[in-house]
């Protein structure tokens, strides 16, 4: 299975190992479940990233580890400073 790194505030702990250029950061445009999208049959999730060049980019990963990176993430301090609307 691939790891799926989470990182739950990258202000404090920033991905150095990325370099970037001023807007190479795309937009996530899509989100989707595909019911067998692993070898062993088991849900995905897939995502679309709009590039600002026009290019789009799919990114997967399995239910599972999404499901717990959202845990992770929702534990963080970062989302208890979030005010949501009902």
């Amino acid at each position: 299975m691939t790891p799926l790194s989470v990182t739950p505030d990258v202000e404090q702990a920033p991905w150095s190992d990325l370099h970037l250029r001023p807007g190479d950061d795309g937009v996530l445009a899509r989100i989707g479940l595909l019911r067998h999208g692993t070898v062993g049959g088991k849900a995905s999730v897939a995502v679309v990233v709009d590039m600002p060049d026009g290019t789009q980019i799919i990114g997967q990963t399995t239910w599972a580890l999404l499901r717990t990176a959202y845990a992770a993430l929702a534990a963080s301090p970062v989302v208890a400073e979030e005010v949501i609307d009902p």
